[in-house]
C-alpha cells in the first residue's frame, strides 16, 4: 500500500510543478504593435514587420475581416491593424477594406477621418489600386475625393492658418511655427506634457512635411492617436501629413 502511495505522489509532483511555473505568453512584433503603449516598442515592431511583411499578411488580413467587431472590443488594436495594412499594402487587403465600407459600425467610425478610407486612399494614390467594386455612393464620394486630394497634393509649405484658426492657434503659435518635422514629431509624442494641443502639432505637420524621411515616424504617430479626440482632428491631420510624405517618396524626395 505504501508503494502505491509513493508512486501516486511521484506522478503528481511533475503536474504540480508545471502549474507552479506557468510558461510565459509569447508575443511577436505584430502583437507588440497592436497593443504596446511604448513608442519605442512600436517603432521597433513596425521596423521588424516591414523587414518581413509576408510573415504577417495572414494575421493582418484576419484583423481586417474582424475590424467591425474589433472596434467594439479593442478600438486601438482595430485601427492600428488598418493603419499597418496601409503601410504593408498587400494586394489582398484592398478588397476587404472596400467591403468594410458597407458595414454600419465601420461607417460610424468613419463619421470623421476614416482609417479604412485612409488605407484605400494610400492604395489608390500611391500603389496603383483603383476602386472597382460597387459600394454605396454615400461611402464612395468621400473616398474618391480623398484619392483625388492625395494624388494631387503639393509639397510646398502652407501657413498654419490655412488648416486651423482660433485662440488655441494664437496661444501656441510661437511654440510650433518654425519647428522641423523631427521636432514636431517629438512634440507630438511627448504631449500633452508640453502644453500644446496635440491636434495643433499634427496640423503643423500637415502643412509642412516636404520629404519622405519621417514617413514611418508619421505612421507610428497614428498608432498613438488620442482616443478622446472625438472629431479625430489629430488623425485627420496626420493622414494629410502622410499623404505628403508618400507623395515625396513617390518622387524620391
Amino acid at each position: 500500500m505504501e508503494g502505491i502511495r509513493a508512486l501516486a505522489c511521484a506522478l503528481l509532483i511533475p503536474v504540480t510543478l508545471s502549474y507552479a511555473r506557468p510558461e510565459a505568453i509569447e508575443t511577436d512584433s505584430y502583437d507588440v504593435l497592436l497593443h504596446s503603449r511604448s513608442v519605442a516598442e512600436q517603432r521597433a515592431a513596425l521596423t521588424a514587420i516591414l523587414q518581413a511583411p509576408d510573415a504577417y499578411v495572414s494575421r493582418i488580413r484576419q484583423n481586417l475581416l474582424d475590424y467591425p467587431t474589433l472596434l467594439s472590443s479593442d478600438w486601438t488594436a482595430a485601427n492600428r491593424a488598418v493603419h499597418v495594412a496601409a503601410l504593408v499594402r498587400d494586394t489582398s487587403f484592398a478588397p476587404i477594406l472596400l467591403q468594410l465600407l458597407k458595414d454600419s459600425t465601420v461607417m460610424e467610425e468613419c463619421e470623421y477621418a476614416c482609417p479604412v478610407k485612409f488605407a484605400l486612399t494610400i492604395y489608390s494614390a500611391f500603389a496603383s489600386w483603383k476602386p472597382t467594386s460597387p459600394v454605396d455612393t454615400v461611402a464612395m464620394m468621400p473616398l474618391r475625393h480623398a484619392i483625388r486630394y492625395a494624388s494631387e497634393i503639393r509639397l510646398d509649405s502652407q501657413p498654419l492658418d490655412s488648416v486651423v484658426q482660433g485662440p488655441a492657434v494664437e496661444r501656441n503659435r510661437k511654440n510650433i511655427e518654425g519647428k522641423s518635422e523631427e521636432q514636431l514629431i517629438a512634440m507630438a509624442e511627448a504631449l500633452p506634457s508640453e502644453g500644446v494641443p496635440v491636434w495643433l502639432v499634427a496640423a503643423a505637420l500637415e502643412t509642412s512635411v516636404a520629404s519622405s524621411k519621417n514617413r514611418i515616424e508619421l505612421y507610428v504617430l497614428l498608432m498613438n492617436e488620442p482616443e478622446d479626440d472625438a472629431s479625430r482632428e489629430f488623425r485627420g491631420a496626420v493622414y494629410h501629413a502622410i499623404y505628403r510624405a508618400e507623395r515625396a517618396k513617390l518622387h524620391s524626395l
